[in-house]
């Protein structure tokens, strides 16, 4: 990967293929990053061990690994997620055009 998952950028990588999947679990990241002491705020709760993270901030990293094209566990949900908010129009319409305008650019250019 081309980031720390641990301390993951706002903006997506320059290897990110999928820029809005990537911008939604950084938001579910955001919101479920633990504090230096491993607590999370968002659940109240300590991170189990204090050494991993809580679910749903496992689930923000499997999110943002399967934006940059690795394979996980969560990869087909969080695809059909971000393919549903798109057509539910839950996300900028423009944020949707520029996305697909990225992807197009950078897929040609690399023979993809």
């Amino acid at each position: 990967m081309s980031f720390d998952i641990d301390n993951p950028p706002v903006e997506p990588p320059a290897d990110c293929r999928h820029r809005l999947l990537w911008r939604l679990a950084r938001t579910l990241w955001e919101t479920h990053r633990p504090d230096s002491t491993s607590f999370c705020m968002a659940t109240g709760t300590w991170h189990p061990n204090q050494r991993e993270p809580c679910q749903p901030a496992r689930l923000a990293q499997e999110g943002m690994r399967t934006a940059c094209g690795e394979s996980t566990p969560t990869s087909p949900p969080w695809l059909t997620v971000t393919r549903e908010r798109l057509a539910a129009g839950e996300i900028d319409p423009m944020d949707a055009v520029a996305e697909a305008l990225w992807h197009r650019r950078h897929t040609h250019r690399s023979g993809r």
